[in-house]
């Protein structure tokens, strides 16, 4: 049986849970929106998946970063970020998708142009914007024009303060990205177990000559400390950004 289930999972038809370790039948965790319906572990999903789960059937317009224009349908850039047009619901926004499967969700620079690109499009077409934030932080082998993305994310987030913007945090934000523009939202959510911060636990240990708590960086002690306004689960998530966004752009 033992071989069986680790040939059903290298092909794919099952998964185990890295919480829980069941193993799970992929196209029921699919199902499930790829929760574990054993101990609701929120597994890391592709940015294509989270805009299947959370956009209307055929409301994601992708945005052409090359072109800088919102309003125009381009090919889905090969890149840590998917951006567009969406509709949540009903509700229009400006979406952003960030995607840990392409090279840890880096932001090199054009992930940084790609952000920009979001909030001067959201500014003009006068919605508010959704960012869905999953990174490492800053991309290393871009050197200084890496890190330079931080300063040009926050600087552009003061330049559209009037855009309502709503930032998502998934398992894991950390880095240049966690430190810039993600944590410049007008409103700011995670999905439960989300790791969030800035440096790793054993870079901070290390330099602090301290030992930090278990849950450390945890969305659940970030959410205690003030840092997040809420935690929603993967499965009313969808409910909970219509209901913000419709505050910002009533039907």
């Amino acid at each position: 049986m033992t071989e069986i289930l680790d040939i059903a999972k290298r092909d794919g038809r099952w998964t185990e849970c890295p919480s829980c370790s069941e193993t799970i039948i992929t196209a029921r965790l699919q199902e499930h929106l790829w929760v574990c319906p054993h101990c609701d572990h929120h597994f890391r999903i592709s940015a294509k998946d989270r805009i299947a789960i959370l956009c209307d059937e055929g409301a994601f317009v992708e945005m052409d970063a090359a072109v800088h224009r919102i309003d125009e349908q381009g090919p889905p850039s090969d890149e840590a970020i998917r951006c567009g047009r969406a509709s949540i619901k009903g509700r229009q926004c400006v979406l952003g998708v960030m995607d840990f499967t392409f090279k840890g969700g880096s932001m090199g620079v054009a992930v940084g142009q790609a952000v920009l690109d979001l909030m001067q499009g959201a500014q003009r077409k006068g919605l508010p914007l959704v960012v869905f934030c999953s990174s490492g932080g800053v991309r290393v082998q871009e050197g200084i024009w890496g890190l330079l993305q931080m300063l040009r994310t926050v600087h552009a987030r003061t330049q559209t303060e009037d855009v309502p913007m709503i930032t998502v945090f998934t398992d894991p934000t950390t880095g240049g990205v966690s430190a810039s523009f993600a944590g410049l939202a007008d409103i700011m959510i995670a999905e439960p177990g989300a790791k969030i911060g800035f440096a790793g636990p054993r870079v901070i240990e290390a330099t602090m000559k301290c030992t930090l708590p278990p849950d450390f960086q945890d969305a659940s002690r970030l959410m205690a400390n003030g840092f997040l306004d809420m935690i929603v689960h993967r499965h009313r998530m969808r409910d909970t950004l219509a209901s913000l966004l419709q505050w910002f752009c009533p039907a």
